[in-house]
């Protein structure tokens, strides 16, 4: 059996693609395979892996008749690998030279389903640096170093606010994920919210690995450096029905879950003012199992007997205020940004100490420094922050008068000022 399975979708990459088959090819471990699927690419891809497959018999070219988007690729490549453990990159990044032979030997001393581990990131232009600087290569939270079951891990990145969906981060058993029959969404984006997901909830085995191994390219015009569009809104509802139905076949009740669901709730609320400004919104999902449930979300229906009653009682303090401002713009702010879109809550911006190197906004809400906010009637701060700035944040807002409360995994009341956990 090979050892490790590489799946790579292509699609309008020729300027970045030969870095990234260069970087699994020159790999240390070199029992491997490597699956590149043409998603009828506008370019030269197919060329370019066609060539490197005549001198290199690890390449197996794969040419789809259609454009099929990543996840079919991605199951294309699933389907037909050979590898005892499969790894999902994408044709613009890369991986570090000792990757596969590292994550490997991990994954078979401790007979793992899947390892998690952390990146780097190179930026084409500044712009995109400043832009995109909250971006999270390495975790910064406590860990075990121990084998994990899933739903423990998944419950301890939350908890940390360090989960991330990223199938380039991380290494599955392959037979695990067939056993499962985990497979990605077809013809639709965001499709890796859903796998990784799914996965970490049924795995046994886990390890979380705090190593750099994926190198991530912030590129213009990418997915993720693009502007709002209505597919977004359509990925991350399908990811959402997705998981809610996984929740219930599977009878699965998870803290981590449950705040991983809320996200995408929140993500689903951000991108529906692009969606619904379409002509015809609701032919994307007409004819389709999930046309019901699109329904339902335009009448607030959708998340009721999951979490929204629960969710509202625990933040509905929150409405007593005509203005919400969220203290802190990194990676915890905007969990607590898309957790409170999930309920309707409105917030009017971020604030931080200093803009530095924050970006000027964050999910089109202004970025603005705590010495111009000025306090507006009925308004309050929420600080979302790691544990370790909170009692410095709290001084100085004790000190200008601002009205607070402070968000670590779930919201602490009481007095303002209070320094309650």
């Amino acid at each position: 059996m090979t050892k490790v399975t590489v799946v790579i979708p292509v699609y309008n990459v020729e300027a970045w693609f030969p870095a990234c088959l260069d970087s699994v090819l020159n790999q240390t471990l070199k029992d491997i395979e490597v699956i590149c699927i043409d998603d009828v690419s506008p370019d030269r891809c197919g060329e370019i892996m066609d060539a490197y497959a005549a001198k290199d018999s690890r390449v197996i070219p794969v040419h789809l008749t259609e454009n099929h988007q990543q996840g079919y690729g991605r199951n294309v490549g699933l389907e037909r690998a050979k590898g005892k453990y499969i790894y999902f990159l994408d044709s613009d990044d890369m991986i570090e030279q000792n990757a596969l032979q590292e994550l490997y030997d991990t994954a078979e001393k401790d007979q793992l389903d899947g390892i998690f581990f952390d990146s780097q990131v190179i930026y084409e232009n500044e712009n995109l640096r400043k832009k995109h600087s909250l971006y999270m290569g390495l975790r910064e939270g406590t860990y075990k170093d121990e084998v994990y079951k899933g739903s423990d891990l998944l419950d301890a990145f939350n908890a940390q606010h360090e989960w991330t969906c990223y199938v380039q981060r991380q290494l599955w058993n392959t037979d695990f994920l067939r056993r499962h029959q985990l497979t990605f969404p077809v013809h639709t984006e965001h499709e890796d919210e859903w796998l990784p997901f799914a996965a970490i909830l049924l795995a046994d085995r886990v390890r979380y690995v705090r190593k750099p191994y994926f190198i991530r390219r912030y590129r213009e015009n990418s997915v993720m450096t693009r502007p709002p569009h209505p597919k977004d809104f359509h990925g991350y509802f399908v990811t959402y029905c997705m998981m809610v139905d996984f929740l219930r076949r599977e009878k699965i009740q998870s803290a981590g879950a449950l705040d991983n669901l809320s996200r995408i709730y929140g993500c689903i609320n951000l991108f529906w003012p692009v969606f619904k400004a379409q002509e015809d919104p609701a032919g994307w999902f007409r004819g389709t199992v999930y046309e019901d449930r699109y329904y339902f979300y335009e009448s607030e229906k959708l998340m009721a007997d999951i979490m929204k009653k629960e969710e509202e009682a625990r933040w509905s303090f929150l409405r007593q205020y005509r203005h919400v401002y969220v203290y802190g713009a990194g990676r915890i702010g905007q969990s607590l940004f898309l957790r409170l879109q999930s309920i309707s809550i409105p917030v009017d911006g971020f604030i931080v100490t200093s803009a530095g190197n924050n970006p000027a906004e964050v999910y089109h809400r202004k970025v603005t420094e705590l010495d111009d906010h000025v306090q507006e009637k009925d308004s309050v701060i929420v600080v979302a922050m790691a544990a370790a700035y909170h009692d410095e944040v709290r001084e100085l807002l004790d000190r200008k008068g601002f009205h607070y409360y402070t968000y670590a995994t779930n919201i602490v009341k009481g007095p303002y000022g209070s320094k309650a956990e």
